[in-house]
């Protein structure tokens, strides 16, 4: 009975095969020169898969918080940033926008649905930081806004119990407020808080409606959810000094960028601006906010790429070393491969493979470390996730591949350009 040969795909997975236990082989007989040549390439990796995980999952949160503010929301303010930041210095001498542009640019601006008003009130009041009390309890992180009683509706937000405020309440300056889910739990624990009373600034307010968590936020943190929410009306007769107003305007459907043109021209017009001065307000969305964190996310990570790339550059060099070592080791092993008739070829695959595999083990175990650490930070920040997404995954092992593949190039094709006579006679 005769024997059949193998054919050629058969003889290919057998000729890789056999070069992968070689590689294998080699670097189990030399662990700690192999496992100290890719420490350049497990930090490498871990940077990338590290920073370009939380990176993801904090794009991903801050979407989706801005994207719970409407989507057809359009946010005015005088500055450009977070209100509760401060101004810069080009930006210090504008004026602050009034709340009573609300019912202007909604009567003015046909594409306009409704607009709704938030003041910002600072966290320090003459000099002494607001402290929101409820019997023995107490928040110092409390952010306390003014809120118009159609802002919930316009930002869609939902309420776990109670409701918004009044167009009474707000005119009348009432001594009521909504409150924010960690507040309500900070002040109350597990109660609910809706029909109970806090102290701030020395008043007493009721709570007539508590928010539901609110969703995205950075590093796992939402500040909606410690906003203590006043009454637009109870914030200018109690902080008179307060005037950093927020407008969001909220768009009819499918005419946005109508409606953020004609908000411009009206709040042109109530600032009293002259044709060819440039704005001296701020009008963004959701998607563009989001585009602009995106910028600043790609910046970050063309430099983590960049400190990167060194990492691997000195775990490429660590590689290459290692295999122009097992080159000149193995140079009578080599000679003795070829004078039976490997071909040159098989001899080239081996060494690139051997510094594949080396760096491709190292670029796992900078995965597996990144993984763990990414897990360990969303154990420390609640609500913040660090899990790497799967194209992360894969750019680290294919980055750690290919330079092990261009790290070990020259050393291999010296190994496979050897004269099998000379290498048999090499000591």
């Amino acid at each position: 009975m005769s024997v059949p040969h193998p054919t050629g795909w058969q003889a290919r997975v057998r000729l890789w095969r056999e070069v992968v236990i070689l590689a294998f082989g080699s670097i189990r007989m030399n662990l700690s020169r192999s496992i100290l040549a890719s420490v350049g390439i497990v930090i490498g990796i871990v940077t990338v898969v590290l920073v370009a995980s939380v990176l993801a999952n904090v794009r991903n949160q801050v979407a989706l918080l801005f994207r719970e503010l409407g989507t057809e929301n359009i946010f005015a303010f005088h500055l450009t940033g977070d209100p509760y930041a401060a101004a810069s210095e080009r930006e210090a001498q504008r004026k602050a926008l009034k709340p009573e542009f609300a019912p202007v640019i909604a009567r003015l601006a046909p594409s306009v649905r409704e607009v709704a008003v938030q003041i910002i009130v600072p966290t320090v009041i003459d000099g002494r930081p607001l402290v929101a009390r409820a019997g023995g309890a107490e928040s110092d992180t409390v952010l306390v806004e003014g809120a118009s009683p159609n802002l919930y509706d316009v930002i869609g937000a939902e309420f776990a119990a109670g409701r918004p405020f009044t167009d009474l309440e707000n005119r009348a300056g009432a001594r009521v407020c909504v409150i924010g889910a960690s507040l309500s739990r900070a002040l109350f624990g597990g109660r609910s808080a809706v029909g109970r009373t806090l102290q701030l600034s020395g008043e007493t307010y009721t709570v007539v409606g508590e928010i539901a968590p609110r969703k995205g936020g950075f590093f796992g943190e939402n500040r909606q959810d410690s906003v203590l929410a006043l009454p637009t009306g109870t914030v200018q007769r109690r902080y008179p000094g307060v005037d950093r107003t927020v407008l969001y305007i909220r768009a009819k459907p499918g005419v946005r960028e109508q409606a953020r043109e004609e908000a411009a021209f009206v709040l042109r017009r109530l600032r009293g601006l002259a044709p060819d001065a440039p704005d001296d307000f701020n009008l963004s969305s959701a998607d563009q906010i989001i585009r602009t964190f995106d910028q600043v996310s790609a910046a970050i990570g063309a430099v983590t790429v960049a400190l990167a790339a060194v990492s691997l550059l000195i775990g490429g060099i660590g590689i290459a070393n290692v295999m122009v070592i097992a080159v000149t080791e193995r140079t009578r092993e080599i000679g003795v491969r070829l004078a039976l008739g490997a071909p040159r070829s098989a001899v080239l695959q081996q060494f690139l493979v051997e510094a594949a595999v080396l760096s491709g083990v190292g670029g796992l175990a900078g995965v597996l470390l990144a993984v763990l650490l990414g897990l360990l930070a969303s154990l420390a920040v609640t609500g913040f996730s660090a899990v790497p997404p799967g194209w992360a995954v894969a750019a680290g092992l294919g980055m750690s591949v290919v330079t092990g593949i261009l790290a070990g190039y020259l050393p291999a094709r010296r190994a496979a350009s050897l004269d099998p006579v000379e290498a048999l006679r090499y000591e």
